[in-house]
């Protein structure tokens, strides 16, 4: 008989299917689900045919003693917004996990800026605001380029690069900051019951275009797991060019780093991920790569969401079923990757800066017959609403592989030449 883990699951999750097959072999899943989440309750009755289910809302009986009936002797979730309910849970049934604590720095921007700075790692700036006033005095203290993004959440939501006074007009009426801090307002995140959102403001991080090279992103992520305290990188991905302002347009691998700059990036990333307290799980750091070095973006608690597939088709190597073995306990040898003989890659289509609706979008076939090109997944359809201002909006996934980084170049040039995209705006 299998051993039994808990899936704390929630928004941005890797999908319920992907989750069992991870777990092929290594466990039993029980998922924990709140059907009050967005997203969460079309998914339950696929989830029961194929799985337990726990379901943490609408009883009486606390979420642990539910769980606990189930016997998990690991838990793990892999949604951001899922954390701290996670290290709670862990908490009250003695598993192991992130510690609350931990989930706190991991989840709270402006505190995890602290314990870098604290920790000797980073010292970039970074000031809580709630209104537009407060705004104004960080940006007055910081001076231009800021970024501005909320103080809790994932995949860029709401984040944004501020480098004069009409770019933060704009930026705050998108944002929905009050001109003034309401009564009451501390420095304290939000709760779920709403309200007021916390942001921060924090000097922008120029990127050198010498590093990875002109034509890709200034920034990359480091893959890694922990065990017994003990970071072992598993690879530094690399990125695509950002779509304006800050949105993500894909990543590959390898990186177009040197090994000497793709060593003190790593290095850096453990750096990080030691200073925030974290003991055990699968991680994902941002680094910008500056003129001045590798810089600290965010470290979160969890596996990169796209980078799971990605590293599964260039290494071989399945994150979440290391996320499973390290919730089990189980001894993760260190994984040396080989640096990967093809560039793979997973590249997004992402709207321009409109809102409305999708008028058309064609020329899917055509770029599925492109040397290289292994899939082409379409996620939106003529009708469907549009609005550049979310981030996490992809019009469409291409995945493949290519002998090098000038022809992944040329190949996504010859994507967008072939994808006819009519927009109806708003």
């Amino acid at each position: 008989m299998l051993p039994t883990v808990a899936v704390v699951y929630g928004r941005g999750s890797a999908g319920p299917a992907e989750i069992l097959g991870a777990a092929r072999g290594l466990c039993d899943v029980v998922f924990v689900c709140d059907p009050a989440v967005p997203g969460v309750a079309p998914l339950l009755a696929g989830m029961r045919r194929r799985a337990r289910v726990c379901e943490i809302s609408g009883h009486d009986t606390p979420a642990a003693e539910l769980l606990r009936g189930h016997g998990p002797v690991g838990i793990v979730t892999f949604s951001e917004y899922c954390l701290a309910g996670t290290a709670r849970l862990a908490e009250a049934l003695g598993l192991p996990y992130h510690r609350p604590d931990t989930v706190r720095l991991l989840t709270d921007k402006a505190d995890q800026r602290a314990a870098f700075a604290a920790a000797g790692v980073d010292h970039t700036p970074s000031v809580v605001v709630r209104s537009a006033a407060e705004v104004d005095a960080a940006v007055a203290r910081l001076g231009y380029p800021v970024v501005l993004k909320p103080r809790t959440g994932a995949g860029s939501q709401d984040t944004v690069r501020l480098a004069d006074a009409e770019q933060q007009r704009r930026a705050l009426a998108d944002v929905g900051l009050a001109p003034e801090p309401g009564p009451g307002d501390g420095d304290e995140p939000a709760g779920p019951g709403g309200g007021p959102r916390d942001f921060v403001v924090e000097r922008y991080l120029p990127g050198d275009p010498a590093v990875a090279g002109p034509d890709w992103g200034d920034y990359v992520s480091v893959e890694a797991v922990v065990q017994h305290t003990e970071v072992t990188t598993l690879c530094v991905t690399g990125k695509f060019a950002l779509a304006d302002p800050l949105r993500e347009t894909g990543l590959f691998l390898p990186a177009t780093l040197t090994a000497a700059v793709e060593k003190d990036v790593a290095e850096l990333a453990a750096a990080a991920v030691r200073a925030l307290g974290v003991t055990t799980g699968v991680t994902h750091t941002e680094v910008k790569l500056t003129p001045d070095g590798p810089r600290v973006i965010e470290v979160n608690g969890r596996v990169g969401g796209r980078a799971v597939g990605l590293l599964d088709r260039a290494l071989g190597i399945d994150l979440l079923a290391l996320a499973f073995a390290l919730a089990l306990e189980r001894t993760v040898e260190p994984v040396t990757a080989p640096r990967p003989a093809a560039v793979t890659f997973e590249y997004f289509i992402v709207p321009p800066r409109t809102v409305g609706t999708v008028r058309a979008i064609d020329g899917a076939d055509a770029v599925r017959a492109l040397p290289g090109v292994g899939e082409v997944d379409v996620a939106t359809a003529p009708g469907q609403p549009v609005d550049w201002r979310h981030p996490a909006q992809r019009l469409a996934f291409v995945r493949g592989a290519v002998a090098t980084h000038d022809e992944l170049l040329r190949l996504i040039t010859s994507v967008h030449d072939r994808f006819h995209l009519e927009f109806a705006p708003q």
